[in-house]
C-alpha cells in the first residue's frame, strides 16, 4: 500500500528487544498466534511489560518448513542513541528466554551473551497481520539471505506496514522501508562500508519521531551518509516543532528545526486498518551550520 507518503520520521521508537527464532507459522498477532506454549508466552508478555522491552519472532529465510528447531536463538537488543549492541543465546528449551537477564536489557546493559559481530537485517513478512509484508518483503527477504545467510531474519510486526518492504538494520537501529528486491543486497552493503542508504531511510528507533524526521531531512540536504557522522547532542519540542542539534562531521554543529502536522486526509492506513486516520507529516523549516 504505497500512500505517497514520506519515508521520513516513521520508524518505531525502540530501544530494547527481544527476538526468539519460531519457524512459524505465525498468526495476526505473532505473540499469541504461534506453535509455542501458550502459557510461556503469557509468562514472557507479563515479564518484559514493566521492563518495556519489544517482543518479536524471527526465522529463516531458507528453513525446512513445519519443522521446529531442536535449539532455537535468543537475540537481545539495545538500540540506544548513544550505541547498540546485540547479544546472542542458544536455547536448549523456549523456557529458557525466562532465565535470560532481561533486568539489564531493560537498563541497557549488557546480559552476558555471546556478542553478535557483525550487523543483521531483520525483514518484516508478518502477512497474516498485513499482505504487504508477505507481498512486499518475502522476495526482500530471499535476496538478502541468498546474499547475506547468517545475517538475515524475517521478522513478525515491527511497524509501519504501509511502509513494506521494511528492513529493521541491528545493532544500528536502523529503519528502511519501500525497498525493492533488487535494492536489499546493496543496501546492506552500504551499511557494511558505514553509510545510510537515505533513499530508504525511515529513521532510527532510539529516536522520537520529530528528531528522526531532522536527522533524514538533513542528510538529503547535506549528502551526509555516515551512519555515525551526525552524532545528535540534543532535542527538545515545542508544540509541533522539534528542535534538533547534531554534531557535523567537519566540526560545529547543526541545528535543526521541524515541524510536524497531521495530514489533511484521513485514510486507510493499512489493509486492515478498521478506521482512516490522517498519518502525520513532517516539514524542515530551518536548518544551518554553527561553526562557533
Amino acid at each position: 500500500m504505497d500512500l505517497h507518503e514520506s519515508l521520513h520520521g516513521t520508524a518505531s521508537t525502540v530501544r530494547r528487544w527481544v527476538l526468539i527464532e519460531e519457524p512459524g507459522p505465525w498468526g495476526p498477532d505473532a505473540l499469541r498466534d504461534n506453535r509455542l506454549d501458550p502459557e510461556l508466552m503469557s509468562r514472557i508478555r507479563e515479564m518484559v511489560r514493566p521492563l518495556r522491552l519489544r517482543v518479536v519472532l524471527i526465522r529463516r529465510v531458507h528453513r525446512r518448513r513445519g519443522a521446529s528447531p531442536e535449539r532455537r536463538r535468543c537475540l537481545l537488543a539495545w538500540t540506544g542513541s548513544k550505541g547498540g549492541w546485540v547479544e546472542e543465546a542458544v536455547l536448549d528449551a523456549p523456557e529458557q528466554v525466562l532465565e535470560l537477564d532481561l533486568e539489564a536489557l531493560s537498563h541497557g546493559r549488557s546480559p552476558g551473551l555471546r556478542k553478535v559481530a557483525h550487523p543483521l537485517y531483520l525483514v518484516c513478512t508478518h502477512g497474516s497481520h498485513d499482505p504487504c509484508c508477505a507481498e512486499q518483503g518475502r522476495p526482500v527477504a530471499r535476496a538478502l539471505a541468498d546474499g547475506l545467510p547468517q545475517q538475515t531474519w524475517e521478522v513478525s510486526h515491527i511497524g509501519g506496514d504501509r511502509f513494506a518492504a521494511n528492513i529493521l538494520v541491528l545493532p544500528q537501529g536502523l529503519y528502511y522501508g519501500r525497498v525493492p528486491p533488487e535494492a536489499a543486497v546493496s543496501l546492506a552493503r552500504t551499511h557494511e562500508r558505514g553509510e545510510v542508504e537515505v533513499r530508504y531511510l525511515r529513521g532510527r528507533t532510539a529516536y522520537d519521531f520529530g528528531v528522526q524526521a531532522a536527522e533524514c531531512l538533513l542528510r538529503r540536504r547535506t549528502g551526509i551518509r555516515g551512519i555515525d557522522d551526525l552524532p545528535l547532542r540534543s532535542a527538545r519540542r515545542e508544540g509541533d516543532e522539534t528542535e534538533a542539534v547534531f554534531t557535523a562531521p567537519q566540526g560545529g554543529r547543526y541545528r535543526v528545526r521541524v515541524r510536524t502536522t497531521a495530514d489533511s486526509i484521513d485514510r486507510a492506513l493499512t489493509c486492515h486498518a478498521r478506521r482512516p486516520s490522517a498519518p502525520p507529516e513532517h516539514e524542515l523549516v530551518e536548518w544551518h551550520l554553527e561553526t562557533a
